[in-house]
């Protein structure tokens, strides 16, 4: 009888949380901006399709010099709580340049252009099969964007003006409403 007992609870238990008001995420700030007499970065978390929770962020890099500057992306880290954690990719990229990513060749930005592009953590992505079921991780899998955890989350870019290594950190916090 205990048993039955117990078991309705974490059934109830079960229910209850299942009609629980759903998680919604907000960003402090909603978009960072950080200048230099270089450059200009701007990092915005966006929520996923039809889903409160961020899944990516809208970057755009503006050149303020007279000459070109280089974004070295193989030294560009998503930072989570301070930390690295990993690099990014973008839409577009295969399956073998997301394995690659870390070796992805510098980006040149011409004097007084921008560049902005929609960025994901590379080790925040989830693997999805598709039709057949097949093995995660394969070509065939495809990937999905998962959500941005709760917390710090930003990047800590490296541009090269004239040879010399410029770096900048981003931040915006993100937190469960």
């Amino acid at each position: 009888m205990k048993k039955k007992i117990a078991l309705g609870i974490a059934i109830f238990s079960l229910a209850l949380t299942g009609c629980a008001k759903e998680q919604i995420y907000s960003s402090s700030p909603p978009m960072q901006t950080v200048s230099t007499s270089s450059f200009e970065v701007t990092l915005e978390p966006l929520k996923a399709e039809g889903y409160n929770y961020y899944n990516r962020f809208r970057y755009q890099f503006t050149n303020k010099t007279s000459g070109d500057l280089i974004i070295d992306w193989s030294e560009t880290f998503y930072l989570r709580n301070g930390k690295k954690h990993g690099h990014f990719g973008w839409e577009g990229l295969t399956f073998e340049q997301l394995r690659e990513v870390k070796e992805e060749p510098d980006i040149t930005i011409a004097a007084g252009k921008r560049d902005a592009i929609e960025l994901f953590p590379v080790r925040l992505i989830g693997w999805k099969e598709e039709g057949v079921r097949m093995k995660a991780n394969t070509p065939e899998a495809g990937f999905t964007l998962t959500p941005l955890p709760a917390g710090e989350n930003g990047m800590s870019i490296a541009v090269l003006k004239d040879g010399k290594l410029l770096r900048k950190k981003i931040m915006v916090n993100i937190t469960q409403d």
